[in-house]
């Protein structure tokens, strides 16, 4: 509570981020102080969707019910990658789901996860990186010069890869992703 005081939220918010904090914490197994900040770092670093804490919680308690990731894999993740997600134009729905699918497949923690994309969506705005995948055919600017999101950068690598040679794969990848 002392937190959310100290963020200059109004008692009734307050109260109602307190709540949303507890049953995170009881949901995913977090500390109450990490659940506090998962969920701090997601209304901040997310704030062009304006989500709710309430809805935050929601969508991770929605996704851990659906698939074989945990609400504490989720939030390591938000907390980890969400502000780089957002400057690169991913929004929350998107990093939820990036994030189920590579913890199903891997059995990865959201902490390794989320570094993992912190240093993809970083690395993709680099003009190195961007102009790697301009010669390969993987468009990383829109027609009037903006960046893509970089979901969109990685849907159209991913459709171009099968067709690299071996050496434009591993070149490709190191560039996104790093050694």
């Amino acid at each position: 509570a002392t937190e959310f005081a100290r963020q200059g939220l109004s008692a009734e918010e307050t109260l109602t981020r307190v709540n949303d904090a507890m049953v995170l914490t009881r949901l995913s197994g977090l500390q109450a102080t990490a659940s506090v900040t998962t969920l701090t770092a997601a209304v901040n670093g997310f704030a062009k969707e304006a989500l709710s804490t309430t809805e935050i919680v929601n969508r991770l308690a929605n996704v851990d019910a659906a698939f074989a990731v945990s609400s504490k894999d989720l939030a390591d993740a938000l907390a980890r990658a969400g502000a780089a997600a957002q400057s690169a134009k991913v929004d929350f729905n998107e990093l939820l789901a990036v994030t189920t699918a590579v913890q199903e497949r891997t059995a990865r923690g959201g902490a390794v996860i989320g570094n993992a994309f912190k240093t993809i969506f970083t690395r993709l705005q680099r003009s190195s990186v961007r102009e790697a995948l301009e010669n390969i055919g993987v468009a990383t600017e829109t027609s009037t010069g903006a960046l893509r999101s970089s979901m969109d950068v990685l849907r159209d690598y991913a459709a171009a890869y099968s067709s690299l040679s071996d050496q434009q794969r591993a070149y490709t990848a190191e560039q996104v992703a790093g050694v």
